[in-house]
């Protein structure tokens, strides 16, 4: 698929251009809709996680913009470059995939995944994991254990993982997730292993998926407050104000927070281990 993605970056959503860009998006989304007729919004409120009718997926684009990370359109029929090349390579793989490797490499995007929606409002002190590789593969091998001692191919790692994105989907409180945690231990008592609440969960999570830098942001889109520029108080651009109430006494909160996920550390952590650097290499 070759499409014109040039009007994500256009400003005025009222342009034909713009106009003209969504409609054309509509139409190559229009094939890739489920049962119910929806199909991934990459709105800046959606960020292709929640699924909606193309009627709204317009709608929520006009109103949002259309997510300027979303540069290879995978969810709506388009390839990566290279996806003929990582084909190939598992074609050639003759050993079957163990169920640790099968963990490893579908587990990470969806961590990642989880993190992402997290509410980035509390401090769970650092962020980053743990510093010593021996203690990322203690953790890593407690979590890819099985669920259950015996007759189970699904490791503690999944369920966690995979409950955690059912919880952020559907917008779960984590009153209400703790009290599922509660319900399962005592429904399967077997599974020893299941966290006792969802900050359990979500910090064994963290330490072997990765944190994020807040950076405070323009609520137009248009300034980072970031290095030398963290201290000012407006946008140098259109003159808004960085907080919601300037006014405040104490800590002030922002308008608009983005989260960045560093590159490098997150690379470094799957290099470090040996249940991951295969997989890597």
């Amino acid at each position: 698929m070759s499409a014109d993605k040039s009007w994500i970056n256009i400003r005025n959503r009222n342009s034909a251009e713009f106009k003209n860009g969504l409609r054309n998006f509509i139409e190559i989304a229009g094939k890739h809709v489920d049962r119910q007729g929806k199909t991934r919004c990459p709105c800046n409120g959606c960020y292709n996680m929640k699924f909606q009718t193309l009627e709204e997926v317009s709608d929520h684009v006009r109103c949002n913009g259309f997510s300027r990370a979303y540069t290879i359109w995978n969810w709506h029929g388009e390839e990566h470059p290279n996806m003929e090349a990582i084909r190939a390579r598992f074609r050639s793989r003759q050993a079957p995939r163990t169920f640790e490797t099968q963990t490893n490499n579908e587990l990470f995007p969806l961590i990642d995944a989880v993190l992402r929606e997290q509410d980035t409002n509390t401090d769970d002190g650092d962020n980053s994991g743990p510093a010593q590789d021996d203690e990322f593969d203690k953790l890593f091998h407690e979590l890819n254990t099985p669920l259950f001692p015996e007759g189970s191919s699904m490791s503690l790692l999944y369920f966690i993982a995979k409950l955690m994105h059912i919880k952020v989907i559907n917008k779960w409180t984590n009153t209400s997730f703790d009290q599922l945690l509660d319900f399962i231990k005592d429904a399967f008592p077997m599974a020893k292993n299941i966290p006792q609440s969802h900050y359990e969960a979500k910090k064994k999570l963290r330490n072997i998926g990765l944190g994020y830098d807040q950076i405070h942001a323009c609520v137009n889109d248009c300034f980072l407050f970031w290095k030398d520029d963290d201290k000012l108080n407006n946008c140098p651009v259109c003159n808004e104000s960085r907080w919601v109430d300037e006014n405040k006494k104490g800590e002030k909160v922002p308008k608009k927070v983005l989260r960045y996920f560093p590159l490098t550390p997150r690379l470094r952590r799957k290099y470090s281990s040996k249940f991951t650097a295969k997989d890597m290499t």
